[in-house]
């Protein structure tokens, strides 16, 4: 069995919406870059209920990190729906 070698994929990106989501594997799609994405579910409380939603987490091989910044820069994402971990 081969063993997993550790230090290799770094977090990159975060986002709670779907939309954004998209853009980005596109993104990286298109430019090439290996990704994987890990999908959290985040409970809060709010107003006396709790509320979840989805966290997606990219994250992607170290040596192209150049290349995902430069492919998430045409893209034009706002800030405020995407948060940058590097």
């Amino acid at each position: 069995m081969a063993e997993k070698k550790r230090g290799r994929e770094i977090a990159f990106a975060e986002t709670y919406e779907e939309a954004v989501k998209k853009v980005i594997e596109k993104a990286f799609l298109k430019q090439g870059i290996s990704y994987l994405i890990k999908v959290d579910k985040v409970r809060e409380m709010k107003r006396g209920h709790l509320e979840s939603r989805k966290k997606y987490s990219f994250h992607i091989n170290r040596l192209q990190t150049e290349e995902a910044k430069a492919a998430l820069v045409v893209q034009n994402l706002d800030e405020g729906s995407v948060h940058y971990m590097i």
